[in-house]
């Protein structure tokens, strides 16, 4: 991972190159093409304020998608109003399956309570992406994208689409980045990646990102996929976090294979978003 000042001066290099983000739900009234940063905002609501910042002063305009459940708190909620009035675009983080285990009717229901609430507070959905969870245990669904993928769903919300379900139609010629695993990687299947936790977790082919700028001109448009609470303000830190990470995924490698403790960790499941 990178800092925050790397972070920075490399968004001031893109845009001194012409490589300017715009948001993702301009491509319903643009061809897509060029740069797109987008962040899963899953908890340390104050760090995405921060990134947006950086973003905005350095004349970016990245799509945020918030974890729903942070928006039942104030904090959440105010998080949401500051970066829109950055000019940002706020979108929906969506974890409907897997928290409803695969109830279609339940997740609807809550999917549509969710859009009601970032409506009220001035951001109508237009672009929704799915939460992977590493650590689930499911029987009857593959994971969330199986939500965006189902007919009666589609019908339902004509004017939103999934930046992960709809990738290849969205963004033809394009390629989809992103630091989950604590490694910047190149996703190869992003939609369909998903036939199980290990698949999902093993698609992507690592690259540097000193590569950036020679991605961009190389491919018709690149989404740069990145989690803001796992951006710090020094390297030291951001080693110290990627060594827990690879520690506790060691940790969880071995003992699900324990009898029962899959099903301890599937409980939790989504502690597994504040790594």
């Amino acid at each position: 991972m990178i800092t925050l000042a790397q972070y920075k001066k490399m968004l001031t290099e893109f845009a001194q190159q012409g490589h300017v983000s715009r948001s993702i739900s301009s491509t319903r009234e643009q061809p897509a093409g060029g740069l797109f940063l987008k962040h899963d905002v899953e908890c340390n609501i104050e760090r995405a304020v921060e990134m947006a910042q950086i973003e905005a002063d350095c004349g970016h305009v990245a799509t945020f998608y918030f974890q729903a459940d942070l928006l039942d708190t104030e904090a959440g909620k105010d998080a949401v109003r500051q970066i829109g009035k950055m000019g940002h675009e706020v979108a929906y983080h969506y974890d409907v399956l897997d928290e409803n285990d695969g109830d279609f009717a339940k997740s609807e229901e809550q999917f549509d309570h969710y859009l009601s609430v970032f409506s009220a507070i001035g951001h109508n959905i237009r672009t929704v992406c799915p939460h992977g969870n590493p650590t689930k245990v499911r029987n009857g669904w593959r994971s969330n994208k199986d939500f965006f993928k189902n007919d009666t769903i589609r019908k339902k919300y004509p004017d939103i689409y999934d930046i992960v379900v709809d990738f290849d139609g969205r963004f033809p010629g394009g390629i989809y980045l992103s630091d989950a695993g604590y490694a910047l990687r190149i996703i190869g299947d992003i939609g369909g990646n998903d036939a199980s936790n290990a698949s999902a977790m093993a698609d992507g082919l690592p690259i540097e990102w000193s590569s950036l700028n020679s991605r961009l001109k190389e491919n018709e448009s690149m989404i740069l996929s990145l989690h803001p609470h796992r951006f710090v303000a020094s390297r030291a830190a951001a080693l110290t976090r990627k060594v827990v990470f690879k520690v506790l995924k060691q940790a969880y490698r071995i003992a699900g294979k324990i009898p029962g403790v899959s099903k301890i960790l599937n409980r939790y499941y989504s502690l597994a978003r504040r790594v």
